[in-house]
């Protein structure tokens, strides 16, 4: 599975994996922002909702891994929303479907892992980890 090898080696560099997480979401979602808005040509719009669609399919392979960490519940929920997200990119590559939905996903998990910012007064703490 190519999506989930470059995926996971991305996880092996010293960012934490939210932010990893995060950047990679983020570049996706800008790139559908971009397909949905009609900037660039039609193999381009392809190109981005197939990206999207590999982005989910290697976050539900490393949520049904075995050394997944996540609590039960949530990988769970997080496995049903990749699996509706193929099915909807598959939608909307048919023209029966909603890239809005696939972006406000998508910004909906950034808000999740968005990276935790240090205060105004410089207080030194923050950094990710919900």
């Amino acid at each position: 599975m190519e999506g989930y090898n470059a995926y996971a080696q991305a996880q092996n560099v010293t960012e934490d994996p939210r932010h990893t997480e995060y950047r990679l979401l983020a570049q996706v979602t800008g790139a559908l922002i971009k397909a949905r808005d009609g900037e660039g040509r039609l193999q381009e719009k392809i190109q981005a909702l197939l990206w999207n669609q590999r982005v989910w399919e290697a976050f539900m392979a490393d949520l049904t891994d075995a050394g997944n960490i996540l609590p039960q519940a949530l990988k769970a929920q997080l496995v049903s929303l990749a699996i509706w997200v193929v099915k909807e990119t598959n939608a909307v590559l048919d023209d029966s479907g909603d890239i809005d939905a696939l972006i406000a996903v998508n910004r909906n998990i950034m808000d999740g892992l968005r990276p935790a910012v240090a205060t105004a007064a410089g207080s030194g703490g923050g950094g990710g980890g919900r």
